[in-house]
């Protein structure tokens, strides 16, 4: 009987598993990284609950109080107040003083002077330190003076009313003069006066300012006196169909037609209103350095019509 061969003995020993290490967290644990990034929200935490109960102290500290004398402006005009932060401060509810630390300072200081009737806009508000507010604004600029049975009322180039009580005599008669408004302001202050004449009426007198020589605006080289708005029982319901007229110190009279901004097609344009009138002053002079008063009419477009009025000098000062 044939004989199965024997297994080889062996004398191998088993080999012995590795020992288990240490779970991977406790691993994690002493990585440096790992322990910056597990400290820092807690800390970040820590920070803002503290922060919650120091910063009412923090907030109400003098170093970190803002009081109107702390709000810088840009340069402004005579007529703008000198106490223009305060007035502003006083009137929108921010009180006598504000906190830098306040999160929403700039956006309250922002809104607070947007609704004083001097700030046409508000450009940006920065906080600086030592505590100051930094306020980049543009005024509204006056552009004439609606005469008023009781007195001039200043407007800008929108016609939005502005503060009366800012501008001295003086300052009055620097600006045209609008004349025969039929209508009281409907808005308030900083609002727009609401008569679709007196519009207009402002966007003339901006023009009458602008430079027409080196030395003088054409208001003062037409020696104008009023711009003087249409007599109507109804006003239309476009301003485009208002025709003006300019009369100056000595009685004569310039028809001007429509408003500047009117794109009415019969209406001849502003360059070329501006153009015969700089003719007319370059061949004549202004019309009162003439004996007689004359009516100078720009609107037509096949010329100017000059013609002398029959009616006696119209004297005429202003008052303030």
């Amino acid at each position: 009987m044939p004989r199965l061969p024997k297994s080889p003995a062996t004398n191998a020993t088993p080999v012995a598993a590795p020992a288990a290490g240490p779970p991977t967290w406790q691993r994690a644990l002493r990585k440096p990284r790992f322990l910056i990034l597990l400290a820092a929200p807690l800390a970040i935490a820590a920070a803002v609950t503290s922060f919650r109960h120091i910063s009412p102290i923090l907030v109400s500290r003098p170093e970190y109080r803002i009081h109107p004398a702390e709000v810088t402006l840009p340069p402004a005009p005579a007529w703008i107040p000198r106490n223009l932060a305060e007035q502003v401060f006083n009137s929108s509810g921010l009180g006598t003083h504000l906190s830098l630390l306040d999160p929403t300072v700039s956006e309250r200081v922002a809104a607070a002077f947007h609704s004083h009737p001097w700030i046409e806009r508000v450009v940006s508000v920065q906080k600086r330190w030592p505590s100051r507010i930094v306020v980049d604004a543009v005024y509204r600029q006056p552009v004439a003076m609606v005469r008023g049975i009781d007195g001039f009322y200043p407007i800008d180039h929108s016609g939005i009313l502005l503060p009366a009580r800012d501008f001295s005599d003086t300052d009055v008669q620097q600006f045209p003069v609008i004349e025969q408004v039929t209508s009281n302001p409907l808005g308030r202050l900083g609002e727009p006066w609401g008569d679709p004449a007196v519009a207009a009426a402002a966007k003339l007198a901006e023009v009458l300012l602008q430079k027409a020589d080196e030395q003088r605006n054409w208001w003062q080289l037409l020696n104008l006196a009023a711009i003087v708005v249409p007599r109507n029982v109804t006003l239309p319901d476009s301003a485009e169909e208002l025709q003006f007229e300019l009369r100056t110190k000595g009685g004569s009279r310039i028809l001007w037609g429509r408003s500047p901004e009117a794109r009415h097609p019969g209406e001849i344009d502003l360059t070329r209103k501006l153009q015969r009138l700089r003719e007319l002053h370059s061949r004549f002079g202004n019309p009162d350095n003439q004996q007689d008063q004359w009516q100078i009419d720009i609107r037509s477009w096949q010329g100017v019509r000059r013609d002398i009025l029959s009616s006696a000098p119209a004297k005429d000062s202003i008052k303030n």
